[in-house]
Formats: structure tokens, sequence, C-alpha cells
């Protein structure tokens, strides 16, 4: 992925990429945020509609974008019933709440997953997406939405493997059928975390012939967090930085690019030459309220905004395992819940017992939560007792040996 010839001459190769790169790029123009929301669950293996009605409020009251049937909501578990409640719910809430975001933006971000449909080829791919948002298009529609709604693909397996004029074709036969639903386009999904046959696996010249050829692609989002081989260092974002080469050479104008790296949410702020610019992942909701405070910094050209910019990647690479997304996703329902955003820090009820997170390793999230801010430390105690399996009964002392340094 590192280096190849773009199908009009030009050269991309994360190896040509130079801090020059980052210093020209960088600017304090609007971040636009886009945050993918978590699925919170009960004991009783209930999906928690209040905890999730207060995240998709809160992403909104701070300017975001709310994004659901997405990595942290669970997706791959959710059966389709579930999928079209929260689509259809996120909508309903998102419609009320307009006013948060100006009307060039859509109300909110829907995924949409082919994958587990397991009978499917190549070529019916397209017509898998159609069927899907037709029928949440008729729920949109009986309660009176509008369209304004972006679907984001996820990158389906068939095309992992396939060559490249199929999937070009494949994403401008998506483009068509998008356009039927919406005028807000869709979301280029680029997903690669180091499992080999998982997410996607497109080439420069294959991500530059998609964007320019499929008009109805209204945002990019580029989620690259894989080791690097030929490096250094083992996690960088040169590619990152290749795909925004891209982005400023094919659709500078119509094309939001949006790091998906939690890791370096800085891209945000290299949109220098680019009219859109943003972030979407599962980091700004650590703290909705935390990320405008950063986005509104940034666009101040407060230094300030740089401190903020790195304790939140540190907490992101606390929380990401590379290859094991879903102690992330776990990871994060802990951090939630013990900021007061939902409810019960639990996964969703079939992630697998390797996807969890062990009792002792709750006292991360704690101590990112103490140390933005966003926890008190005077309620260290309660919440080690609250939420923290086996802790109920600890005596003080034995919290304090645990929690004193942190933060």
């Amino acid at each position: 992925m590192t280096g190849i010839s773009s199908h009009n001459g030009k050269k991309y190769s994360a190896k040509e990429i130079t801090i020059r790169d980052i210093y020209d790029r960088q600017c304090n123009k609007q971040i636009l945020g886009t945050t993918a929301l978590y699925g919170p669950w009960t004991p009783d293996g209930e999906f928690d509609w209040p905890s999730y009605d207060n995240l998709v409020i809160t992403a909104l009251k701070t300017g975001h974008v709310p994004a659901t049937n997405v990595d942290t909501t669970w997706a791959i578990y959710n059966d389709w019933d579930l999928t079209k409640r929260l689509i259809w719910r996120t909508a309903e809430t998102a419609h009320n709440y307009s006013s948060f975001l100006t009307d060039d933006r859509p109300l909110m971000v829907a995924g949409i997953n082919t994958n587990i449909y397991e009978d499917l080829s190549v070529n019916d791919i397209a017509g898998k997406v159609r069927m899907l948002l037709a029928e949440i298009d008729k729920g949109l529609r009986e309660r009176g939405i509008s369209d304004r709604v972006r679907y984001m693909p996820v990158p389906d397996k068939r095309l992992y493997d396939a060559a490249s004029e199929q999937k070009i074709r494949v994403y401008r036969e998506i483009g068509r059928v998008v356009s039927e639903f919406t005028g807000y386009g869709f979301v280029f999904f680029e997903l690669d975390i180091g499992i080999p046959g998982f997410g996607s696996n497109f080439s420069p010249a294959e991500i530059e012939a998609i964007l320019a050829e499929t008009p109805q692609i209204q945002e990019y989002k580029s989620a690259l967090i894989s080791r690097k081989a030929d490096f250094t260092c083992r996690y960088d974002f040169g590619d990152d930085l290749v795909r925004l080469k891209i982005v400023e050479n094919v659709a500078p104008d119509r094309v939001q690019f949006s790091t998906g790296n939690d890791w370096f949410i800085a891209l945000a702020r290299y949109g220098k030459n680019l009219k859109k610019h943003g972030y979407l992942l599962g980091a700004s909701q650590m703290s909705p309220a935390l990320f405008k405070l950063w986005r509104d910094f940034v666009q101040a050209g407060k230094p300030c905004s740089l401190a903020i910019e790195q304790d939140l990647q540190a907490a992101a690479k606390d929380f990401w395992t590379p290859g094991n997304v879903g102690i992330y996703r776990h990871y994060l329902g802990i951090f939630l819940a013990m900021t007061g955003l939902i409810t019960h820090p639990l996964p969703h009820p079939q992630c697998d017992p390797r996807y969890r997170v062990l009792p002792e390793d709750y006292f991360l999230p704690l101590k990112h939560a103490i140390r933005l801010g966003l926890v008190d430390p005077s309620d260290t105690k309660r919440l080690v007792r609250l939420f923290i399996p086996g802790c109920e009964q600890l005596t003080d002392n034995e919290i304090n040996q645990r929690t004193d340094y942190l933060g």
C-alpha cells in the first residue's frame, strides 16, 4: 500500500512523505466533527436505549454528526431489526436537534454492512445495498424525516482480493444506488487494521479512481492503523498523508477527508488544501465536549489545542490493540460509563470473551478519565466500587493503593 503509480501517471508513496508535508498542510480552519456512536447494553442483555439517546444528543449538541451501526455500535453483532431501529431512532433524534448542525451537513451517518450475507457475489453487492437502503428509507419516510442521511458501506470482504476493475465498478454502482435515496452521498470507507482478508486493501491508484469516478462520494474515511514494516516506527501516518494527497488532487472541493486514525487525530488539522475536512471514529465519543473544545481551540489558533490533542491521542493508543478492535470497543464503553455518558460498562452480549476487558484493566480507562478532567478525583472510590468487577467490597486503603497515582 506504500508506493504505486496512479491511473493518470501521478505517484503516491508513503516513503516520499516528509515533515514538510505536515507543515504545508496545517491549518486552523473549521474541523467538521463526526462521532461514531457506542452501542450500550444492560446487564439483562437488552439494548440500553436511554443511554444511547444520551450519546446521540450529546454528539449533536457539540456540533458532531452522529454515526450509527458502525464499529463501536457493535454492528457486526446486531441483527437487521436492531440495525433499522438504531438508524431510524438516530435520525428522529437528529431531526429534533438539527439546529446544532449547518444545513449543508448530514444529520447522521448510517453504516451499511453486506458482509453478513454469505451468499452474495461481487456482482450482488450493490443490489444488496439497494435492498437495505430501500427498507431503511421506507421507515425514514414513514417518520417524516428528510433525506439528510449519509450512508457508509462497510468494506465488503468479497472485494478484498477482487480485481481493480471490479472494485472500481462496484463503488460506481453503489454510488448510483445511494443517489436514489439521498442527496448527501456516502462515505468511502477504507479500513486496514492489520488483519489479512479483513477490511480493505485498496491501492492508491484504486482509491484515486474510485474517488474520481464516483461523484456520489462526499466523504472519505481513511482508517489505516496497521503495522508498517518498512518504517522505523511501527505505527505511522505516512499512508494517511498519501490519501490526503489523493483527495487534494482528485476532489478537494467535493470530498471531506475524515481521518479514522485514533492514534493521530491531528490529521484533522491538515486540511489546508481542502474545502472540507474532519474527524470520524470512536475517539471523538470519549468526550464530545472535549473534542468540541479541541476543535474550537484549533480554529482559534490556541496552542492549548495541542495539549488536548496529545491527551486524547494518549487515551486512544492505550485503548487500541491492533488486530483486536473488540477490546477497543469495550474500553470505550467502560470509559463512557465512568464519565457518566452511559449507565453500564458492558460490551455486546455476543462479544467473544477474547474481546472483553479484564477486571484488572478497568483501571486504565479510569486513569484517563481522571487525567482528562472528566472525573473528579474525589469520586474515584465510588467509581471503583460501582464499575470495576470484584472491587465492590474493597476498603478505602485498598482502593488508594491502586489509584493514588492515577491521572
